[in-house]
């Protein structure tokens, strides 16, 4: 088993004369904290000082001078560039995934709260993340700075990161943007939320679906059933948009969208409706696209807090918060990849729980 054969790519900024262990040494070291459930970097130190048999003998790490201490892993994750740890990731999807023509990609947000401090100023990380729904794995992830707003620049240049062709790109309604839209259409589909921060848009969609439906607008109906409620959800999807005077600004605009959802418990009946512009002109498709969407808080933000504690970490160091993100990122990948565990949470404990498993999940090809 090679030491350290993620992270071989990684630049090392540090003095020659300085360095004691190598960055991917090191680096493995902390990954293998991570997958066992260590969420500082203490604890990720403890861990190795605990598992220093276990990481010679089985990962083989050579480590002539011996383990690196608290300070060396905290300094280290502190000056490794996360611009370039993330491009390394992203050049490793490339290599180990193929993203299959048609499938689904999500961009979407996530805060990582226990990375800021109210009372020092320290904002909480924002990450936007790329989310493979067919595949169920990260494939890409930038930092945002403290604003929101910054998805926007930021999805651009995700985009062009990731170097994906014909897949349907959804996101939410911030990044409903023409600049992005052109980003997208260039090699993509998009279903994009639509919102009030187009207002007069918005407006003018909603009163299309006011209109009566012509034989341009297909529908799809879904049910669900669970917890106590029952939700039907009415997907419209209409290509007579000639009308629509800005149509050219917005490239390879197709459709407009229209998605009643109408849930009912204990009698008691709630509607919301949400507008959407898309590429697409398939109202199944267009469904499934908005599905797995709103899919991505269970599928990935609420495993990322739940099973890898990322709200959890406390790390305030903003270098050091973003790298240690991106591992938690590459140690979820590999136990949806790898893991033949019913589900990602067993998967997870199996690598808290079980050296050989750990191993296996982390190092096998």
């Amino acid at each position: 088993m090679e030491e350290g054969i993620l992270f071989e790519q990684v630049e090392d900024s540090r003095q020659d004369w300085k360095v004691k262990h190598s960055i991917s040494e090191i680096l493995t070291v902390v990954m293998c904290g991570v997958s066992a459930g260590e969420r500082s970097i203490y604890g990720i130190r403890e861990f190795a000082r605990l598992k220093e048999q276990w990481l010679r003998n089985v990962i083989g790490l050579k480590l002539p001078n011996g383990l690196p201490s608290y300070d060396t892993v905290r300094r280290v994750l502190g000056i490794l560039d996360p611009k370039q740890f993330q491009s390394v990731f992203i050049r490793w999807i490339e290599q180990e995934l193929e993203i299959p023509a048609g499938s689904y990609v999500s961009l979407d947000g996530k805060t990582l709260r226990g990375s800021g401090l109210k009372e020092a100023g320290i904002d909480p990380l924002h990450l936007l993340h790329a989310y493979s729904h067919e595949l169920g794995v990260v494939i890409g992830q930038m930092e945002c700075s403290s604003e929101k707003t910054n998805e926007i620049p930021i999805s651009k240049k995700l985009i062009e990161a990731l170097k994906i062709k014909e897949t349907i790109i959804t996101a939410d309604a911030l990044l409903c943007q023409k600049e992005i839209v052109k980003k997208i259409a260039k090699d993509n589909d998009y279903i994009l939320a639509l919102k009030g921060n187009h207002p007069l848009m918005e407006q003018e969609v909603k009163e299309f679906f006011l209109s009566p439906a012509t034989s341009t607008r297909s529908v799809h109906t879904t049910f669900d059933k669970g917890h106590g409620r029952i939700e039907r959800r009415i997907y419209s999807l209409d290509t007579n948009i000639g009308w629509f005077e800005d149509k050219k600004e917005w490239k390879h605009l197709a459709a407009f969208g229209m998605v009643e959802s109408i849930v009912t418990r204990k009698g008691k009946e709630c509607r919301e409706i949400r507008y959407f512009i898309t590429s697409v002109t398939d109202v199944k498709q267009f469904a499934k696209g908005v599905r797995s969407h709103w899919a991505i808080e269970n599928n990935l933000h609420w495993c990322l807090d739940v099973l890898f504690s990322d709200d959890a970490c406390t790390v305030l160091d903003r270098n050091a918060a973003e790298n240690l993100a991106i591992i938690r990122r590459i140690v979820y990948n590999r136990i949806k990849m790898l893991s033949k565990m019913d589900t990602l949470s067993m998967g997870k404990r199996a690598c808290i729980y079980d050296d050989n498993f750990r191993a296996q999940i982390l190092f096998s090809c």
